[in-house]
């Protein structure tokens, strides 16, 4: 299940008062904006998984993000407050049968300093855990999914939330794992959800085309000194059509070149 493809089902549980009242006692305000959405499943007789951090290799976080404290110059992004935190919905029981994911506590304040241990440390815990549960989770947090001994899938909603202080401005590249996932819920359907949601939701909205100005349900996010600016399809297949061109009359070029310089032998 990829994020946005689930993005309908989680639009019903972005507002729940219980998971916001934490989110809220994590960042000290209500600012705080769904990210993006998507789901994880785990299918009967699936094995262990890898422990593993969501953010990735902590060697790579220099490529992604771009954060310099001058007063504080060996401090990076990873030392900061999280800016991300990832909330799972529980749609079956965690139990000894399903298998229930498996954190250890703290380890976000490692992560930036430590490489992700191989084996379960033995301050890990299992989030065991009914139907209709949220487990929150930094997206520093060594995890990992355990193996499902019972006859059903073990499937989960995610939703990220984004903290008052998370802006795009940061990245280095495109990520669909950090930005907002603008055009995942239309203006109409933003319109039908709890006045709570709406603002939770602002950020998935269309964007404007950056080239006809047009409201873009769907669109993509131009790449290289336009990386950032959001394009409708039409305007984006314009814009990529003289670029496939100009790469065709390169090869071509460099066809000819090469058949030139073995006729000179």
């Amino acid at each position: 299940m990829h994020r946005t493809t689930m993005v309908g089902a989680c639009l019903e549980v972005v507002d729940n008062l219980a998971v916001c009242s934490v989110l809220e006692h994590i960042w000290r305000c209500a600012n705080f904006t769904v990210q993006c959405t998507g789901g994880d499943f785990s299918l009967p007789g699936a094995a262990v998984q890898e422990m593993h951090a969501d953010m990735g290799s902590r060697h790579n976080i220099e490529r992604f993000f771009a954060y310099h404290d001058p007063e504080h110059p060996g401090r990076g992004f990873c030392d900061l407050p999280t800016p991300v935190v990832k909330v799972y919905f529980a749609m079956v029981d965690f139990d000894d049968a399903t298998g229930p994911p498996l954190f250890v506590p703290g380890s976000h304040w490692r992560y930036a300093r430590e490489d992700v241990p191989e084996d379960d440390p033995p301050e890990s815990v299992q989030a065991f855990c009914p139907r209709g549960s949220a487990i929150l989770m930094d997206m520093r947090v060594w995890h990992h999914g355990t193996e499902n001994r019972s006859q059903i899938a073990r499937p989960m909603l995610s939703v990220h939330y984004a903290g008052p202080w998370y802006n795009e401005a940061m990245l280095l590249k495109t990520s669909m794992c950090w930005e907002y996932h603008k055009g995942a819920v239309s203006l109409t359907r933003l319109r039908s959800l709890r006045v709570q949601a709406q603002r939770l939701c602002k950020n998935l909205l269309p964007d404007r085309c950056y080239q006809c100005d047009c409201l873009a349900e769907q669109g993509r996010r131009g790449t290289g000194l336009y990386a950032g600016f959001w394009y409708c399809l039409e305007c984006w297949e314009q814009w990529q059509a003289p670029q496939s061109e100009a790469e065709k009359l390169i090869e071509t070029g460099a066809e000819v070149k090469t058949q030139h310089s073995k006729a000179d032998f």
